[in-house]
């Protein structure tokens, strides 16, 4: 169990690491992007990275995830080197053709959709680099079944960090949005060269293509590709339908609040995409221990996620005014609605990789479908009617309808977890908090944030939601975050 700890810490601390970083230059460069472009230029803007989200998923249907769980099965069986590179090969060359596909559709609906032209200039210098990332999003599934995540994780940093560069020259010469799209392509080409490398020094080389394996790898991996396609929709179908309905303003206020939310969630990725491929091992190894995991997992995630719901929600409109100013307070409002979500959001995502490492990928495929089904029905009665408001409320819904899916198929194994320190005492914290948040709210809101942050992080160890004795793990970790060798073996 301890090898197993030091594994997923490592690599969370390298994602958690790497992504406090990215967050740190990506969120300081979207509050510039806000301000620099408008409501209304922004709202355009994240209009085009709806659309391409939207599609996104048809450029990988599934195969970085199925790739991940393959890796981490056949990396230590004694001829595990010649099904990876089989696999490798075969999933690049596919995810490249899938790439190019929904490149095409991308263009086609938004045409369809009479967008303007501008913006179809840009979703076409955002179609490259989708192909682009089709072919890293293969290195980086790769890498993730090595357990080797700290090398894909840096090479996120170095992507984002030429994003913000090219970018803020790019606003810096008025290059508007554009200069943005084009910058991102820049950035996802460095990043996928340097996954590419890290493949290599694994020693995994991409064997030659096979046709008539693409079939096959596209029925196993359907079930993830409905999860991932229909998780986009849910998440991006509400803004292209106000980009639509309301037009480019609208969308801005919504985007605006909506990145908060995005900003808030990079710790539940790095901790989930740790634990999936140690777990899919551990699974197979020893499956009593898994429950107590679980439950330890979504102990920190509910800790977190709780006060940001909680503090967001009562200081929204504070928050969106220093971070965007006063041509963006009716994003207050939204925020306020938006940050509820933060809790599920962190749920769902780890509850949905447990059914997924127990097998059980066709019921998390039929849980989202459900949860998305109902998202854009109701985004299409309610927001042409309500606008934004509308799509921030079936955001929170559609993320409970979710959740309370994954609740029910796994309440047998959830029923073996200590609810009082997992989610009771959580909330008890961030109940008091919430009440010192209000009585402090008429201070600057950044003193108000510090001040509640520390009050809840004593309120923590008080009601002993964390406890002395984990912090020893933490320390153990130090040693395995030394610097490896730049060849490691396949089998380990």
């Amino acid at each position: 169990m301890s090898g197993l700890a030091t594994t997923v810490l490592r690599n969370s601390f390298a994602g958690i690491g790497a992504q406090a970083a990215i967050k740190v230059l990506s969120f300081g460069f979207s509050v510039l992007v806000v301000r620099q472009l408008g409501a209304e230029q922004f709202g355009q803007y994240a209009a085009v990275l709806a659309f391409g989200a939207t599609f996104v998923f048809l450029a990988d249907l599934g195969l970085g995830v199925f790739t991940v769980r393959e890796v981490s099965r056949w990396r230590a069986l004694e001829d595990g080197k010649a099904h990876i590179d089989r696999f490798f090969g075969n999933v690049v060359v596919l995810r490249v053709l899938l790439g190019c596909v929904a490149a095409v559709l991308i263009v086609l609906t938004a045409w369809a959709t009479d967008r303007p032209t501008a913006m179809l200039v840009a979703l076409a210098v955002g179609a490259v680099g989708l192909m682009v990332y089709s072919a890293q999003g293969a290195c980086e599934a790769v890498l993730a079944g090595f357990e080797r995540l700290h090398v894909a994780a840096a090479a996120k940093v170095v992507n984002q960090l030429a994003f913000v560069v090219l970018g803020a020259i790019a606003l810096i010469v008025g290059a508007g949005y554009h200069g943005l799209v084009v910058a991102n392509l820049v950035g996802v080409s460095i990043m996928a060269w340097l996954c590419w490398r890290g493949v290599r020094r694994l020693d995994v080389t991409p064997g030659r293509p096979s046709p008539d394996q693409w079939l096959p790898l596209l029925r196993a991996s359907a079930p993830f590709a409905v999860i991932a396609g229909t998780l986009g929709l849910s998440y991006k179908f509400d803004s292209v339908l106000l980009n639509i309905a309301w037009g480019d303003t609208e969308t801005g206020y919504y985007n605006a609040a909506y990145s908060l939310v995005f900003a808030s969630v990079f710790l539940s990725n790095a901790l989930n995409t740790a634990l999936y491929p140690s777990l899919t091992r551990q699974a197979a190894q020893a499956p009593e221990s898994l429950p107590s995991i679980y439950g330890t997992a979504l102990r920190y995630l509910m800790s977190v996620s709780l006060p940001i719901a909680v503090g967001g929600f009562v200081l929204s409109d504070q928050i969106v005014a220093l971070l965007f100013g006063a041509g963006f307070v009716e994003a207050g409002p939204v925020l306020a609605i938006l940050i509820l979500v933060v809790p599920l959001m962190f749920a769902s995502e780890l509850l949905g990789y447990v059914v997924v490492i127990g097998g059980a990928e066709r019921s998390v495929a039929r849980a989202v479908l459900v949860s998305t089904g109902i998202n854009i029905l109701c985004n299409l009665v309610l927001v042409p009617w309500f606008g934004l408001f509308a799509a921030a409320t079936m955001t929170v819904v559609t993320e409970g309808v979710l959740v309370g899916q994954y609740v029910w198929y796994l309440r047998a194994t959830l029923a073996q977890i200590s609810w009082q320190r997992t989610l009771i005492l959580p909330l008890v914290a961030t109940g008091m908090m919430g009440v010192g948040v209000l009585l402090m709210k008429e201070l600057p809101t950044v003193v108000t944030i510090l001040l509640a942050a520390v009050m809840y992080g004593m309120l923590l160890v008080l009601l002993g939601v964390v406890q002395p004795g984990e912090l020893a793990v933490l320390r153990s970790v130090g040693a395995s975050m030394r610097p490896r060798p730049t060849s490691e073996p396949l089998v380990s």
